[in-house]
């Protein structure tokens, strides 16, 4: 399964609909089925990127996309124009996977959105610093108030692990991390949009 890397690692987005996987997005081959706002950094790397690379970590050794200590964010991938035509609901699944364990600060997130048919941004996932401080894990933020979840199910694992604040990040390889069911009745297209903001400073991301 490929792997879209956010560094704080990530991602590989599977989108599921009626129990059947109907879309898979990987970095295998630049600009196909995605698009960027923008990219910096060297494809061999993980640091210093806002990019798809081939670091080979993380236990995966495909092309993923990696963000950490960027200049070009707030910067943004699209998933555009996914045909649900007739079906009834869709679960988004995301592998992720920090660089360090407590490296996020309040303002670094990742925001997932998606629209159907061309209408409003809904939230989808999202991605916080947790307990709302300064070098805290990277957690899923389960109710989208900007703060982030700490959890077994929630925080993300990452490349140097360990616990901060009593948010524990114990394992180093990507983890996927998965939506309840989105409704899609008599829904068309799909669009899904990954917003980044921050994560401009050093291990974040």
């Amino acid at each position: 399964m490929k792997k879209i890397l956010l560094l704080v690692a990530f991602i590989v987005s599977n989108l599921t609909i009626a129990q059947s996987i109907i879309y898979t997005q990987d970095f295998e081959l630049e600009n196909t089925g995605y698009s960027s706002s923008v990219t910096e950094g060297s494809a061999s790397s993980f640091i210093d990127i806002f990019n798809r690379s081939n670091p080979d970590i993380g236990g995966n050794s495909t092309f993923i996309w990696s963000v950490e200590d960027t200049n070009a964010t707030p910067g943004s991938i699209s998933l555009d124009n996914i045909d649900v035509t007739g079906l009834s609901s869709f679960d988004f699944s995301i592998d992720l996977l920090s660089h360090h364990y407590n490296d996020w600060d309040n303002s670094d997130e990742l925001l997932i959105t998606y629209s159907v048919d061309g209408g409003a941004d809904q939230n989808l996932m999202w991605v916080q610093s947790a307990n709302s401080g300064s070098n805290e894990p990277a957690a899923l933020d389960l109710d989208f108030d900007g703060i982030g979840d700490c959890g077994v199910l929630t925080t993300l694992p990452s490349l140097s692990t360990g616990t901060a604040d009593d948010c524990a990040s114990l394992t180093n390889t990507f983890e996927t991390f998965t939506t309840s069911s989105i409704d899609l009745t008599s829904n068309s297209t799909l669009d899904i949009k990954l917003q980044f903001n921050n994560l401009t400073s050093s291990d974040e991301g």
